[in-house]
């Protein structure tokens, strides 16, 4: 049986999720092991956070299936992303090695904002009136 790429997107904005807050629990020191050159330059993390969130934003469009009208997926989406990304940030000083960043938190909700708008170009989904 076949799964459906439609029914299969709507898990994979969940996984990243996940693996985004997995990467965010890892100790100082095994980040700096991931980068042992330290070939990213002076706040090239905080790209780092944008593209991250803004893949993850792009995601959550096919959270409640592509043809969806904005009115479906936005809000929740956007209430989900704000408050992961405050969270997230915020945890950040119970890691070792690790601490809260105001600048993370911006870099995040650019990627964030940019996600969204891409993702609504891209798809930009039924009239809600075409909605169940």
């Amino acid at each position: 049986m076949a799964i459906s790429l439609d029914r299969s997107m709507r898990w994979f904005p969940w996984l990243l999720l996940l693996l985004i807050a997995v990467v965010g629990w890892l100790p100082g020191d095994v980040i700096s092991q991931l980068d042992p050159i330290g070939s990213l330059p002076a706040g090239g993390d905080k790209v780092l956070h944008a593209v991250g969130f803004l893949l993850l934003a792009l995601s959550f469009r096919g959270w409640r299936g592509l043809s969806a009208p904005t009115s479906r997926w936005l809000p929740g989406a956007v209430a989900i992303l704000v408050l992961f990304a405050l969270i997230h940030e915020s945890l950040q000083q119970l890691v070792p090695g690790r601490s809260r960043d105001g600048a993370d938190l911006v870099a995040d909700l650019v990627g964030a904002t940019g996600g969204i708008v891409i993702g609504l170009i891209l798809f930009p989904g039924g009239r809600s009136s075409d909605s169940r």
